[in-house]
């Protein structure tokens, strides 16, 4: 969230990676842990039961998964899912004057540091 404003996929919603940086989630994934089949897969489909998920968005869910496995992420933590959907929402859905707003209240909810999500983010 360091680049100033969202990075977007060209058919609309956040992408993890793009040409001016990418989401928080994306800085958490390696570059060789990449993979664009995670595009457009909503961070809390890691936790959903394969039913609730559409079968063309399996093989992005599971390289999601290796991802953030692979980056030392606990995504079998509801609350660690919940905060990554957080980032991922206040990336994706709100306005760049928003972020810094949204982010002390995520911090709030979570009980972290506000500075230390903002780097983190």
């Amino acid at each position: 969230m360091n680049q100033g404003n969202a990075a977007l996929l060209p058919q609309g919603g956040g992408a993890y990676r793009g040409r001016c940086g990418g989401c928080p989630i994306g800085a958490m994934i390696r570059p060789i842990d990449y993979r664009t089949s995670m595009e457009g897969v909503p961070v809390r489909y890691v936790l959903a039961d394969a039913l609730q998920i559409p079968t063309y968005m399996d093989a992005g869910v599971a390289a999601l998964k290796r991802a953030l496995l692979r980056a030392r992420l606990n995504i079998y933590s509801p609350q660690t899912v919940e905060l990554l959907s957080c980032l991922q929402n206040v990336h994706d859905v709100f306005g760049i004057w928003e972020w810094d707003e949204r982010l002390r209240s995520i911090a709030r909810r979570f009980g972290l540091s506000a500075n230390s999500l903002q780097r983190a983010a």
